[in-house]
This record gives structure tokens, sequence and C-alpha cells, in this order.
């Protein structure tokens, strides 16, 4: 007897529980788990209300050039987003902030009008302000949905009530869709809403999107395709795959692939001088024996047409960086290069470093990995886009690569889409049983800090008469900041 009434207590309270759950609570933990995998980075234009934005999953498509979080959620009130505004509006960072809601408030019951909507947007209103005072603040004017046609005066009086009230206030607009919906006779254009009458089809959110993108402000999105690549360097024993034979492949790739900024490594002078040929790109570096054209050159080369060269330089990986030096255990003098780029067409700035690790010395990976780390946080701060790219000699097991990942992001893990390509990134020139004769795997990277999302990631395989371009294969993503 104890036992059912324990359990029939234990369903009571299971519940009741249940029964007291806030509506839509299933859709906010659907935004937390999205955003624990591949949360926003901010700066995103934030779409936030009912249910009108809920169907709108594709609005990037509609404002290219933006980056739009859309938080929209079932069929919510003014009431609901005030709710959990600190997990549909807190918890980002948003450069804007677009509304629309209101229309399911005056749904709800009989009793709210047009005056309750304006009180409870003033107070959503106000917790925003309260909490980012510089945020602008758009709201989008409630539409004239058929289904609901006897509300239509209280819609008009709750748009006028927001619209008046907006005008008041510094850093906001009001977005006026309802008179854009309707023909010239004043009726509803039912033709642009589903069967339901009260959502949109894709006429109509672009009828919204012609009058909101004056609107959005401007977020400076860029992309660009970031690379690295070890050349192999060119020397005569290589006979076949010597440098000669390779040097117009290897061009004519990053051409095809239409590498935006890329790092180089084991590039001779002459080396350097092919890939000048292409004519799309400068670069800054220098040679590693002697600071000026002696050895191996770990250069970045970028579009010159795309990017301004702001500051770069270049460090030596041992104890005495400002001078041609080895350092540790390695058995080769090896170099850092660093560049300060900025975009053309937006302004933005970011830091690309490129190396090229030891390929012996442990002690000398590990503290090369820590002095580029020292490097990267005396020359920029914690908003800076920062890229670094090279031949690491490291793998992922590797105490070396576990002290980068530390502060910054594997490219190929935190790609948005599926990596492509082989995983090792090695194959030593050996086209045909690479993958089961050589053993050195991935140890080529694009690592990006938290400033920066991977759209996508590849290890390109391109070839040629059965012959590579290199003996390693080449690594490219393309990033968003």
């Amino acid at each position: 007897m104890r036992k059912i009434l324990a359990a029939i207590f234990c369903i009571c309270c299971f519940s009741n529980t249940f029964a007291q759950q806030y509506p839509y609570h299933n859709d906010i933990q659907a935004f937390k788990k999205k955003d624990s995998i591949n949360a926003p980075k901010g700066n995103e234009i934030l779409f936030v209300g009912s249910s009108s934005f809920t169907f709108w999953q594709d609005v990037n498509n509609y404002f290219p050039g933006h980056y739009i979080v859309n938080r929209g959620f079932g069929g919510s009130t003014l009431l609901d987003v005030i709710h959990y505004a600190d997990d549909v509006i807190f918890a980002y960072h948003p450069r804007q902030i677009v509304i629309y809601c209101g229309e399911n408030d005056l749904a709800s019951s009989d009793t709210v009008k047009a005056p309750v909507v304006l009180k409870r947007f003033q107070t959503l209103f106000s917790m925003i302000r309260n909490k980012m005072p510089d945020v602008p603040v758009t709201f989008i004017s409630i539409k004239p949905s058929p289904s609901r046609a006897k509300l239509i005066p209280e819609m008009l009086k709750s748009n006028k009530a927001i619209q008046q009230f907006l005008a008041k206030q510094p850093n906001t607009s009001f977005v006026d869709v309802y008179s854009k919906m309707l023909n010239k006779d004043g009726s509803i254009k039912a033709e642009i809403f589903r069967a339901d009458q009260l959502h949109m089809k894709p006429e109509g959110y672009r009828i919204w999107q012609k009058a909101i993108a004056s609107h959005l402000v401007d977020q400076s999105i860029t992309t660009l395709k970031a690379a690295t690549f070890n050349l192999r360097l060119n020397i005569a024993y290589d006979s076949a795959n010597a440098w000669p034979h390779r040097k117009e492949m290897v061009k004519e790739l990053i051409q095809y692939h239409n590498f935006d900024v890329f790092g180089v490594q084991e590039a001779l002078i002459d080396q350097m001088h092919d890939l000048e040929a292409i004519g799309t790109y400068s670069h800054v570096g220098v040679g590693r024996n002697d600071g000026k054209e002696g050895g191996e050159f770990s250069a970045i080369f970028y579009n010159k047409e795309k990017y301004d060269l702001v500051k770069s330089g270049n460090f030596w990986l041992s104890p005495t960086p400002e001078t041609p030096s080895k350092g540790w255990d390695a058995a080769y003098i090896r170099i850092c290069t660093w560049a300060q780029l900025k975009e053309k067409s937006t302004g933005k700035e970011f830091y690309f470093f490129n190396t090229h690790f030891d390929n012996e010395g442990v002690q000398a990976r590990e503290n090369s990995a820590k002095m580029i780390l020292e490097k990267i946080h005396e020359l920029s701060d914690k908003n800076t886009p920062v890229i670094i790219t090279g031949d690491f000699n490291s793998s992922p097991e590797t105490s070396a690569y576990g002290t980068i990942v530390k502060q910054f992001r594997d490219a190929k893990l935190v790609s948005q889409t599926k990596p492509y390509g082989p995983d090792s990134t090695f194959q030593d020139f050996k086209y045909h049983n690479w993958t089961k004769v050589v053993k050195e795997g991935r140890i080529d990277f694009v690592f990006v800090n938290n400033n920066i999302e991977v759209l996508n990631y590849a290890v390109l395989t391109d070839s040629r008469d059965l012959r590579f371009p290199s003996d390693h294969f080449p690594v490219v993503c393309t990033l968003r900041f």
C-alpha cells in the first residue's frame, strides 16, 4: 500500500510540475542546445518575437551582407518574450534587436487592447534599455492577418501607439509593414498568406524584406578563404617531383581555389618569385637564415585587391626571437611571420600568423607554440580576429597542439559544414599508397580565435598526371567574422 501511495505521490508531483511549466519551454531549450553546438559570436542582428519570425527560417537569404540570428518562437506574446528575455535576448550580444510581437497579445483575449499592448512593449523596451542602452531597437508593425480581421482596429491603434512611443526614443525605428500588405483599395493582400490566412508565403516575406532592409544596421561581415600550404622546397633530388615540374600546378591550384590569404612553408626565394608572378598577391616574410632572402620563408600572401597591409613582422622561434637563431632542441632555424591586414571594402582588421615548427625538437615545438600565443596577446586585443596557419609537425595528440587549442580552435573541429577531404595533410609524394605508408597524419593546421566562425574546411587533394603539387596537401577554410 505504501508503495502505491508513493507512486501516486510521484505521479502527482510530476504532473503538477509539468502543468506549471511555462509555455514554449521546449522552444527555448532547443535554442540553448543549438547555441551550445554553434554559439553566435556577437554583432548579429537579433530577430525576436512570434511565429511570423519562427516561419522565416531562411531570413538570412533575404538580407545578404547581414548575419541574422532568428529567435522567433511559437505563437508568443510580448509577455512570453519578457518572460524569456534572458534566454532569447540577453544571452546574446546583438548589434541590433528587431521585434515582431503584439499580434498574439490582441488575439489572446478580448480584454487585451492597444493600451495593454503598448504597456507590455514599453516594459520589454525598458528591460532592453537597462541592459543594452546603446543597441538599436526596431519594431515591425503588427501585420493585417486576414484570419484576424476583426482585430484590425486594435492593430492600427497598437501600431500607432508604439510608433509614437519609439519616435521619442533614441536609436530606435519603426517599420510599417501593415500598409505594404494592403491593396490600393485598402483590402488585405490575401494571396500573400498561407491557407491559414495567418502566416505568410514567401511573397509576404519579400514585402517585409523591402520594408525592413533600410532599417538594418551595417554589420560589415567579412568572409575570406584562408589557407596553409607547405610547398616543399626546391631541391634537385626530388627528381620528377622537383619544383620546376610542380610550380605551374601549384600556381594554378592557388588561382583556381581563389585563396584570399594564405601562408606558405619551405618556400625558397626562387619559389617566392614564382608565386609573385601570379600577380594577384602581395606578400610579407623573410628568409629564416638571415632575415633577408636566405633560407626558407614562412611567408604570408594576401590578395592585394581586397586587403591593405597595416603592419607586419617576423620573429624567430628561439630564446632570441629578434635575430636568426635556432631554439632549444630544434634541428633547424625556425621563424614565424605575421601580418595585420585591413579589408578594403569594410575596414575590418585581422591578424594572420604563419609558421613552420621544427620536425625534430619536441621542446622546440612546445616552446614555439607558447611563444606564438604570447606574441598574439602582445599585438592584438581580445576582440580582434586572429588566424594561425602552418606546418606544425605536430599531430592533435601532441603537447604543442594541446597548448594552442587551449586558446585557439582547430578549424576542422568547429567547421559548420562537414570537413572535406582526408584527415592526413602529408603524403610524401606517395601518390599511389600514401594512406598506407605515410604515418605523419594531420600536421598542417588552421587555427582561429573565438571571434571567427569557420564556415567550411577542406584538405585539397588536387593532382595532375598522377602527381601531387607538393608533399603536403593544402588546407583551406572559409572564415567569417
